[in-house]
């Protein structure tokens, strides 16, 4: 049940759950188990102790579902029938304590859907105002609610400067001109710059500030996700009331960097190779050179180069990147034992958070029963939370025992490898192949020859 509901309707859960037990004792029936998801909207299904319920009724024995209103259980008429058959699959009927409601029959169910019906759009029309409401706070060059920016916090409302976190920032747009993220993610949590969630600095945090024209004194507001992750150059821009940490000039000069440095088709320096001071050849020792070839990247024996005689082929780069991909092992790198700590560390990292993300929602249940704030600014704080601590919450459920989160830069680097070549740009790559890679000798199996299209890559050594 959710905070806003009890507040409207009057209802607490200990009441509803006093009834609920009344109604069983007056059917004769055992409880088996009560399911509370204090806190959480019955809009979707991504709630804890629903789940817990499910898959108890999967495992079989029991007999009913028993909720004390059809809209505490679910409001989306999808999310109604996938619950439904899951019950008919499990011989469990379905139940409410204040409605008439009997799954067994057909009529039953029609009103059960149309109910849940009813309730969708209630939900949705409620979003549609707390959206316009948001929308209406933006284009008045004001805060539209929710987390403030890393930089800001709130004063009455509105954002303000903060001065300690004022400093991170700047200097994230200083590094930003000539350092990747990686490499400025690196330095903020070698140089202790504090996260909000007291982790280290990670590569997506960074991008994230470098390119918020909020720090340029602008608000947006975004219809769609698609809207959202906009480049800061496409999105409708608002002017805002709330003091710049970066000034304009410099905002756009850094997006104008950005954009040509991860620009497909720009001319990009030689450093951005991937493997350009690693790379040796087999056959002759000599370092392998990057060479732009027409739209490709590739590498080159440096010894060829010089007149040398060598017989090693072209390597193209992408090739090169699956090739190595494919052959280090995470074993290379630390032991198991290690692998088990980290993951443990990570599970209680979230844990933490989750705690905390509890301690906020309790404290604005508070100010809402002390009037400090009113029903809207509830739902529109509580509902950040309970976003992120659903995603923590989905976190912590795929989590297995090869779990990331080191402070250990090499570990760090192989748990998250995938996620970061994925968001990482050219100068960015090569710095993580640096700095998991001394060394890299390759060959090919067979010699060269113009002729012939890309020979397969052989990994000699690496360290």
């Amino acid at each position: 049940m959710s905070t806003e509901e009890q507040a409207k309707h009057g209802y607490s859960i200990a009441a509803q759950q006093e009834k609920l037990e009344a109604f069983c004792l007056s059917q004769g029936w055992e409880i088996s188990n009560i399911y509370i998801d204090d806190g959480y909207s019955a809009k979707d299904l991504n709630r804890l102790k629903f789940n817990i319920m499910m898959e108890e009724i999967r495992k079989g024995g029991i007999d009913v579902l028993l909720v004390y209103r059809l809209d505490r259980l679910t409001r989306s008429v999808v999310d109604l029938y996938s619950i439904l058959k899951i019950l008919d699959e499990y011989n469990c009927n379905f139940k409410s304590a204040t409605e008439v409601y009997d799954t067994t029959n057909a009529m039953g169910r029609l009103f059960i859907t149309l109910v849940a019906a009813i309730a969708q759009w209630e939900r949705e029309n409620l979003a549609e105002r707390v959206r316009l409401g948001m929308e209406k706070k933006a284009k008045l060059g004001l805060w539209k609610g929710g987390t403030p920016p890393y930089g800001y916090k709130l004063e009455e409302k509105k954002l303000v400067i903060n001065h300690k976190e004022e400093k991170v920032v700047k200097e994230i747009f200083n590094f930003a001109a000539r350092k990747g993220f990686y490499s400025i993610a690196k330095i903020l949590t070698d140089k202790g710059y504090p996260t909000r969630s007291g982790n280290n600095w990670h590569v997506d945090s960074v991008r994230d500030i470098a390119n918020n024209p909020t720090y340029a004194g602008y608000l947006t507001f975004s219809e769609s996700i698609k809207e959202y992750k906009k480049k800061a150059k496409e999105k409708k821009l608002i002017e805002g009331k709330h003091p710049r940490i970066i000034e304009r000039e410099d905002f756009w000069e850094l997006q104008n960097i950005l954009e040509k440095r991860k620009g497909s088709g720009s001319k990009r320096e030689t450093s951005n190779y991937y493997f350009s001071s690693i790379l040796k050849c087999a056959r002759c020792g000599h370092s392998m050179s990057g060479h732009k070839s027409g739209q490709y990247k590739t590498y080159r024996c440096s010894g060829k180069k010089a007149g040398k005689k060598c017989s090693s082929h072209i390597i193209l780069e992408k090739n090169l990147v699956t090739t190595v991909f494919s052959e280090f092992k995470i074993e290379n790198f630390y032991n198991k034992t290690e692998a088990e700590d980290v993951s443990i560390d990570k599970v209680e990292n979230i844990e933490r958070e989750i705690k905390h993300i509890e301690k906020l929602i309790n404290k604005q249940k508070e100010m809402f029963e002390k009037d400090i704030i009113d029903i809207d600014e509830l739902i529109q704080k509580t509902e950040h939370l309970r976003l992120n601590e659903k995603k923590l919450a989905k976190e912590l459920k795929h989590i297995n025992q090869n779990a990331i989160e080191n402070t250990d830069e090499i570990t760090f680097l192989i748990e998250n490898i995938d996620s970061l070549w994925k968001h990482a740009d050219e100068s960015e790559k090569k710095q993580i192949m640096n700095t998991l890679f001394d060394q890299i000798v390759i060959d090919t199996k067979e010699d060269y020859n113009p002729k012939h299209g890309a020979r397969e890559i052989v990994i000699v050594s690496m360290k």
